[in-house]
Protein backbone atom coordinates (compact mmCIF):
# COMPACT_ATOMS: atom_id res chain seq x y z
CA UNK A 1 0.00 0.00 0.00
CA UNK A 2 1.31 3.26 -1.53
CA UNK A 3 2.73 5.72 2.12
CA UNK A 4 2.26 2.04 3.83
CA UNK A 5 4.18 2.60 7.24
CA UNK A 6 4.79 0.05 9.68
CA UNK A 7 6.85 0.67 12.84
CA UNK A 8 8.82 -1.70 14.94
CA UNK A 9 10.22 -0.59 18.46
CA UNK A 10 12.62 -2.72 19.87
CA UNK A 11 14.41 -2.86 22.73
CA UNK A 12 14.72 -2.03 26.60
CA UNK A 13 12.97 -0.36 28.63
CA UNK A 14 13.37 3.36 27.01
CA UNK A 15 11.31 1.90 24.22
CA UNK A 16 8.58 -0.03 26.35
CA UNK A 17 8.54 3.62 28.08
CA UNK A 18 9.28 3.14 31.56
CA UNK A 19 9.23 6.36 33.27
CA UNK A 20 6.14 7.76 30.94
CA UNK A 21 2.71 8.26 32.84
CA UNK A 22 1.27 6.67 29.88
CA UNK A 23 2.13 4.34 26.79
CA UNK A 24 0.93 7.09 25.21
CA UNK A 25 3.87 9.50 26.24
CA UNK A 26 6.29 6.77 25.42
CA UNK A 27 8.52 8.19 22.91
CA UNK A 28 7.53 5.48 20.32
CA UNK A 29 4.12 6.26 20.74
CA UNK A 30 4.57 9.83 19.61
CA UNK A 31 6.88 9.22 17.06
CA UNK A 32 4.92 6.84 15.69
CA UNK A 33 2.10 9.50 15.71
CA UNK A 34 4.03 11.65 13.80
CA UNK A 35 5.08 9.77 11.29
CA UNK A 36 2.01 7.92 10.49
CA UNK A 37 0.20 8.84 7.27
CA UNK A 38 -2.74 6.70 7.01
CA UNK A 39 -5.11 5.14 8.84
CA UNK A 40 -3.45 1.82 7.64
CA UNK A 41 -0.30 2.27 9.37
CA UNK A 42 1.05 0.06 11.92
CA UNK A 43 3.16 0.22 14.81
CA UNK A 44 4.24 -2.87 16.77
CA UNK A 45 6.61 -2.03 20.17
CA UNK A 46 8.60 -5.29 20.86
CA UNK A 47 10.30 -3.27 24.27
CA UNK A 48 11.38 -5.05 27.16
CA UNK A 49 12.52 -3.98 30.24
CA UNK A 50 15.55 -4.99 31.89
CA UNK A 51 16.74 -6.39 28.08
CA UNK A 52 20.43 -6.58 27.48
CA UNK A 53 22.16 -7.05 24.11
CA UNK A 54 23.12 -10.49 24.12
CA UNK A 55 18.94 -10.92 24.65
CA UNK A 56 17.73 -8.70 21.88
CA UNK A 57 20.22 -10.86 19.57
CA UNK A 58 18.42 -13.43 20.38
CA UNK A 59 14.74 -11.99 20.87
CA UNK A 60 14.19 -10.81 17.19
CA UNK A 61 14.97 -14.58 15.96
CA UNK A 62 12.23 -15.75 17.40
CA UNK A 63 9.35 -16.48 14.67
CA UNK A 64 6.71 -13.61 15.65
CA UNK A 65 9.17 -11.42 16.70
CA UNK A 66 11.24 -11.80 13.34
CA UNK A 67 8.07 -11.78 10.76
CA UNK A 68 7.41 -8.43 12.91
CA UNK A 69 10.63 -6.56 12.08
CA UNK A 70 11.23 -8.08 8.31
CA UNK A 71 8.34 -6.38 6.97
CA UNK A 72 8.80 -2.98 9.15
CA UNK A 73 9.13 0.50 6.88
CA UNK A 74 10.77 2.01 10.23
CA UNK A 75 12.85 0.55 13.15
CA UNK A 76 14.25 2.52 15.98
CA UNK A 77 16.18 0.50 18.71
CA UNK A 78 17.60 1.73 22.05
CA UNK A 79 19.84 -1.25 23.77
CA UNK A 80 23.31 -1.38 25.71
CA UNK A 81 21.58 0.41 28.92
CA UNK A 82 21.10 -2.89 30.99
CA UNK A 83 24.82 -4.15 30.05
CA UNK A 84 26.45 -1.37 31.48
CA UNK A 85 24.14 -1.05 34.68
CA UNK A 86 25.13 -4.41 34.92
CA UNK A 87 28.82 -3.94 34.81
CA UNK A 88 28.68 -0.68 37.55
CA UNK A 89 26.36 -3.09 39.91
CA UNK A 90 29.54 -5.62 39.83
CA UNK A 91 31.92 -2.78 40.76
CA UNK A 92 33.38 -3.34 37.67
CA UNK A 93 36.91 -1.99 36.97
CA UNK A 94 37.80 -0.26 34.00
CA UNK A 95 39.30 -3.40 31.99
CA UNK A 96 35.57 -4.61 33.17
CA UNK A 97 33.81 -1.73 31.43
CA UNK A 98 36.09 -2.00 27.97
CA UNK A 99 35.03 -5.71 28.47
CA UNK A 100 31.26 -4.49 28.00
CA UNK A 101 31.72 -1.73 25.52
CA UNK A 102 33.48 -4.64 23.25
CA UNK A 103 30.51 -7.07 23.53
CA UNK A 104 28.32 -4.29 22.95
CA UNK A 105 30.01 -3.22 19.64
CA UNK A 106 29.91 -7.22 18.42
CA UNK A 107 26.50 -7.65 19.72
CA UNK A 108 25.03 -4.15 17.70
CA UNK A 109 26.95 -4.89 14.96
CA UNK A 110 25.45 -8.25 14.48
CA UNK A 111 21.96 -7.04 15.60
CA UNK A 112 22.49 -4.27 12.80
CA UNK A 113 24.00 -6.28 10.47
CA UNK A 114 21.17 -9.14 10.73
CA UNK A 115 18.06 -6.68 10.76
CA UNK A 116 19.40 -4.46 7.50
CA UNK A 117 20.22 -7.51 5.43
CA UNK A 118 16.79 -9.10 6.08
CA UNK A 119 14.99 -5.53 6.17
CA UNK A 120 17.37 -3.60 3.38
CA UNK A 121 14.32 -0.83 2.78
CA UNK A 122 13.75 -0.41 6.35
CA UNK A 123 14.52 2.82 7.67
CA UNK A 124 16.93 2.21 10.67
CA UNK A 125 17.70 4.18 14.00
CA UNK A 126 20.15 3.50 16.96
CA UNK A 127 19.73 5.89 19.62
CA UNK A 128 23.11 6.28 21.50
CA UNK A 129 22.98 6.90 25.01
CA UNK A 130 23.09 9.86 27.73
CA UNK A 131 24.38 10.19 31.60
CA UNK A 132 21.60 10.71 34.15
CA UNK A 133 24.02 11.55 36.42
CA UNK A 134 24.47 14.49 38.46
CA UNK A 135 28.08 16.49 38.52
CA UNK A 136 28.66 15.41 41.99
CA UNK A 137 28.96 11.85 41.30
CA UNK A 138 32.41 10.19 41.75
CA UNK A 139 31.99 8.74 38.30
CA UNK A 140 30.28 11.10 36.42
CA UNK A 141 33.28 12.26 34.27
CA UNK A 142 34.16 8.96 33.96
CA UNK A 143 30.66 8.05 32.67
CA UNK A 144 30.90 10.58 30.46
CA UNK A 145 33.76 9.81 28.75
CA UNK A 146 32.61 5.93 28.43
CA UNK A 147 29.06 7.00 26.94
CA UNK A 148 30.70 9.27 24.52
CA UNK A 149 32.96 6.64 23.33
CA UNK A 150 29.89 3.67 22.44
CA UNK A 151 28.29 7.11 20.99
CA UNK A 152 31.10 6.91 18.34
CA UNK A 153 31.04 3.18 18.53
CA UNK A 154 27.31 3.09 17.43
CA UNK A 155 27.40 6.27 15.10
CA UNK A 156 30.12 4.33 13.04
CA UNK A 157 27.86 0.98 12.56
CA UNK A 158 24.97 2.72 11.99
CA UNK A 159 27.11 4.63 9.05
CA UNK A 160 28.16 0.73 8.41
CA UNK A 161 24.77 -0.59 7.80
CA UNK A 162 23.45 2.63 6.24
CA UNK A 163 21.51 3.13 9.41
CA UNK A 164 21.12 6.56 11.84
CA UNK A 165 22.83 6.68 15.17
CA UNK A 166 20.41 9.26 17.39
CA UNK A 167 22.71 10.59 19.85
CA UNK A 168 20.92 11.96 23.44
CA UNK A 169 23.95 12.96 25.40
CA UNK A 170 23.75 16.74 24.98
CA UNK A 171 20.14 17.22 25.61
CA UNK A 172 20.18 15.03 28.35
CA UNK A 173 23.19 16.50 30.05
CA UNK A 174 22.73 17.97 33.84
CA UNK A 175 18.83 18.22 32.76
CA UNK A 176 17.65 16.23 36.39
CA UNK A 177 13.81 17.66 35.08
CA UNK A 178 14.11 15.31 32.23
CA UNK A 179 13.97 12.40 34.45
CA UNK A 180 11.36 10.26 36.24
CA UNK A 181 14.09 8.36 38.19
CA UNK A 182 17.87 7.77 38.27
CA UNK A 183 17.85 6.40 35.15
CA UNK A 184 14.73 6.49 33.02
CA UNK A 185 13.15 10.07 31.03
CA UNK A 186 9.65 11.38 32.46
CA UNK A 187 7.16 12.71 30.11
CA UNK A 188 9.43 15.87 28.82
CA UNK A 189 12.35 13.58 28.37
CA UNK A 190 10.27 11.14 25.94
CA UNK A 191 9.18 14.22 23.88
CA UNK A 192 12.89 15.25 24.04
CA UNK A 193 13.91 12.05 22.51
CA UNK A 194 11.23 11.74 20.14
CA UNK A 195 12.20 15.30 18.77
CA UNK A 196 15.59 13.93 18.03
CA UNK A 197 14.28 11.16 16.84
CA UNK A 198 12.13 13.19 14.43
CA UNK A 199 14.64 15.07 13.26
CA UNK A 200 16.83 12.30 12.33
CA UNK A 201 14.52 11.54 10.38
CA UNK A 202 14.07 14.83 8.69
CA UNK A 203 17.60 15.49 7.64
CA UNK A 204 17.76 12.10 6.29
CA UNK A 205 14.52 12.31 4.21
CA UNK A 206 16.31 15.93 3.05
CA UNK A 207 20.19 14.56 2.56
CA UNK A 208 20.52 16.71 -0.31
CA UNK A 209 19.64 19.85 1.86
CA UNK A 210 22.13 21.70 4.12
CA UNK A 211 19.16 21.37 6.59
CA UNK A 212 15.73 20.22 6.13
CA UNK A 213 13.05 22.65 5.32
CA UNK A 214 11.79 25.01 7.60
CA UNK A 215 8.52 24.00 7.04
CA UNK A 216 9.29 20.39 8.12
CA UNK A 217 10.56 21.11 11.42
CA UNK A 218 7.27 23.51 11.94
CA UNK A 219 5.02 20.82 10.69
CA UNK A 220 6.54 17.94 12.98
CA UNK A 221 6.53 20.22 15.84
CA UNK A 222 3.01 20.98 15.62
CA UNK A 223 1.56 17.36 14.82
CA UNK A 224 3.06 16.23 18.17
CA UNK A 225 1.22 18.97 19.83
CA UNK A 226 -1.90 18.03 18.22
CA UNK A 227 -1.39 14.45 19.05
Amino acid sequence: MENRVYYVAMGDSLTEGVGASSIESSFAAKFFKAIRQTPYCQYVNLGRSGMSSSELLQYIEKTPVREQWQKATNITITIGGIDLIETYKRKGSMADYFTTIYKLKRNVNQLLQRITFDNPNAEVMIMGFYNPGHPDDALYSFANMLLQKVNKIYGMLAKRYNSHLVEPFHDFLNKPHLLADVVHPNDLGYETITHLFLEKRNKGLFADFSDPPSWMNKAVQTKIRAD
